[in-house]
């Protein structure tokens, strides 16, 4: 959905920015006179009152329109035929006859589109000084947060969702290198205010004259070196050349995907199961996975221009060798508790695949196919859940073994680390935890945040490398069908019922694997930057704690942390304070520290991963391998019961659980 593409959607949207978080007094009357609506303008494009003075050259300088645009305004200033004219006097009325209150009423309504904007409304806009603009909005959000303590974080809400209602709106935040909320409103206002034509073009304006994050950024002067230029030749070919595979990549995915939409018109019902059918199935399964294989060259040219820009971005010169270089320090988790799961964890995976191994005999035993998936999936989901609750025993026991009165003969447990671990954050009086949802307007320390990069970095990681294998695994599985199908015919593995079906599963196979690798390939160069982005900021963050804070500020409202890598995060990164003897009530600033809501929460994540499993499990038995639709029929009940023990039953029985822990720890420390 565009933010700006229903006229009444925007009225809503601009008057519940106007009034509810600007505070402006008047509201928004969409109507021709637009008495009210100069009245608002007014108050937004200056910052005191224009009333209050008739010198011209006074009431421009508390504007926010850009000084080098203050003298062309001047001379409009005086002309009763444009807007500017009522922004300064928004008590007089329009001379009979004209049109001016359109004006006004377009800036509310969005009653125009592509370059039907009026002209001196474009001209005004495009004179607005965007880092003044911010100031004044800064202004605004002051008063009212010593108004209202609470109206931070509902500005912080109103500003995600607006965000998350335009895929534009995301692109002009990275643009405008975004990291307050009076930044985010500013542009979040100017978007609704332009045009779809004009606004690229001031946007593009603002990008340059917008200051770096840091320091470390390549000065204008430097443009000049010799080896400067050369990084930027360089990226700008690895550019071109990544657009040309991926692009060719995709056309060849678009020509499969229709060779395979047409084939059933190429070939008929009864040649599907025939010599000629089964051919042009393992041929496109077959392409499928070679095509897949092939996208190793526009990632590796995504990640080697992903890297170019890292070091145009944070290059320092070296003036010795008069050359630009960057320092990649990897991110390195000094907890041994995780590293010892890490190894714990590469035991389990080569026990999950040696099980593997142990199934695939089984299925052949069987003679069923879905059987092995089956046992794959079901046992895939043991492994994560098993990990996850080895994982907290070793963890929580540890911690209440490092702050627990060993002379009183306490015995290490998880339950009590749980407990010890969040009891700062439990009142007693009110029976309840302090925190209770995600507040995205936190203090993070720099150490904390680095945790937290690390966790972006690794989930988009290994996501991609989980989603290609799981495609060239299905492609492959239909070859060696197809391939049984043709040499025998009669075989029942794959436990099909008809020997049609096994082609029209294959053309599904097919266009699924299109799709997905179309999706990936649209993907790669974001996501490749992204990756390298947050492993650098991982590994090296910036010497200023402040400049650290708010591109971390920036990444949260642009939604590139997930809650769930923040929790990984947090909690990867207490327990390498817990091992340098700091509990968790001594963690500074407080929001570094690990409550039970993230623990809710990424159980809730487990939990539903775990019952993919499961539901994949019981379609491959109870429908795909006795080949009874009907039995099809309980998979929504199984639905039902994940959604009211995931989202109700846990997480009361969870926190009660947590509760009835602390309770007794504090019992037990209060007899001691």
């Amino acid at each position: 959905m565009n933010y700006r593409t229903k006229p009444a959607e925007n009225v809503y949207s601009l008057e519940e920015l106007f009034i509810k978080y600007l505070g402006l007094d008047i509201p928004i009357v969409p109507q021709t006179s637009s008495y009210s609506n100069k009245h608002t303008f007014s108050q937004l494009f200056f910052t005191r009152n224009p009333n209050q003075s008739d010198d011209i050259d006074v009431i421009l300088s508390y504007s926010v329109f850009k000084e080098s645009s203050i003298d062309e305004l001047k001379k409009v200033a005086s002309s009763p035929k444009l807007p500017l004219y009522y922004l300064i006097h928004p008590n007089e009325s329009y001379p009979t006859g004209q049109k001016l209150g359109s004006f006004f009423s377009n800036l509310a309504t969005k009653n125009y589109n592509g370059s039907m904007q009026p002209i001196p409304v474009r001209e005004l806009l495009s004179s607005i000084d965007y880092d003044k603009l911010c100031d004044h909005l800064d202004t605004m959000i002051e008063k009212r947060c010593d108004i209202d303590d609470s109206f931070i974080t509902k500005l912080q809400t109103y500003l995600s969702n607006v965000i998350s209602t335009d895929s534009h709106l995301p692109h002009y935040c990275t643009m405008f290198k975004c990291t307050s909320p009076s930044e985010y409103l500013a542009t979040i206002l100017l978007y609704s205010l332009f045009d779809d034509v004009n606004f690229p073009a001031y946007a593009s304006e603002v990008a340059l004259t917008r200051k770096d994050f840091t320091d470390k950024r390549v000065k204008e002067n430097d443009l000049n070196n010799p080896h400067f230029q050369k990084l930027m030749n360089d990226a700008s070919r690895v550019n071109k050349l990544q657009a040309f595979a991926t692009y060719t990549l995709i056309v060849l995915y678009s020509v499969q995907m229709l060779a395979t939409i047409f084939s059933s018109v190429w070939i008929s019902n009864y040649d599907e199961t025939s010599f000629k059918g089964t051919l042009f199935s393992i041929v496109m399964l077959c392409a499928s996975i070679i095509l897949t294989a092939l996208r190793f060259i526009p990632f590796s040219l995504h990640k080697k221009y992903s890297d170019l820009s890292l070091v145009l971005e944070h290059s320092v010169l070296d003036e010795k060798n008069n050359t630009y270089s960057i320092t990649y320090n990897h991110f390195q988790n000094c907890s041994e508790s995780f590293n010892a799961i890490q190894r714990n964890r590469r035991l389990i995976i080569t026990l999950f695949c040696i099980a593997g191994v142990l199934f695939v005999v089984i299925s052949f035993v069987f003679n069923s196919f879905p059987l092995l998936v089956a046992l794959v999936s079901a046992s895939f989901g043991g492994v994560m859940l098993i990990d996850s609750m080895l994982y907290d025993h070793i963890a929580y026991r540890k911690y209440d073994s490092y702050f627990s009165d060993q002379a009183s003969g306490h015995e290490p447990a998880s339950g009590y680390g749980v407990a010890r671990m969040c009891s700062w954050d439990y009142d007693p009086k009110l029976d309840s935890f302090r925190h209770t949802g995600y507040n995205r307007l936190t203090n993070y320390s720099e150490d904390c945040i680095r945790h937290i990069y690390d966790q972006v970095s690794d989930c988009s990681r290994y996501s991609w490398a989980t989603l290609t294998a799981f495609i060239i695994t299905l492609s492959s599985l239909g070859v060696i069908a197809e391939i049984l199908q043709l040499v025998k015919p009669d075989f029942g593995y794959f436990r099909m019922p008809t020997a049609s079906m096994l082609y029209s599963v294959s053309m599904i196979l097919i266009l699924l694997n299109g799709i997905l690798n179309i999706l990936i390939l649209l993907r790669a160069r974001t996501h490749y930057q992204k990756m390298a982005d947050f492993s650098f900021y991982a590994g090296n963050p910036d010497s200023d704690n402040l400049a650290v804070s708010q591109l971390f500020r920036h990444h949260l409202y642009a939604g590139n942390i997930s809650d769930l890598a923040i929790a990984r995060g947090i909690y990867n990164y207490n327990f390498c304070k817990f091992e340098e003897g700091i509990c968790t009530s001594d963690i500074q600033p407080p929001d570094d520290r690990y409550h039970p809501m993230y623990i809710v929460n990424q159980k809730i994540h487990l939990i539903t991963d775990v019952a993919l499993c499961i539901f994949v499990a019981y379609f491959s038995v109870a429908v795909w391998h006795t080949n009874k639709l009907s039995n099809i029929i309980a998979l929504p009940f199984l639905a039902g019961i994940y959604v009211i023990w995931a989202f109700l039953l846990y997480p009361l029985l969870k926190y009660r659980k947590i509760k009835k822990k602390i309770r007794k720890l504090l019992n037990e420390q209060k007899q001691a």
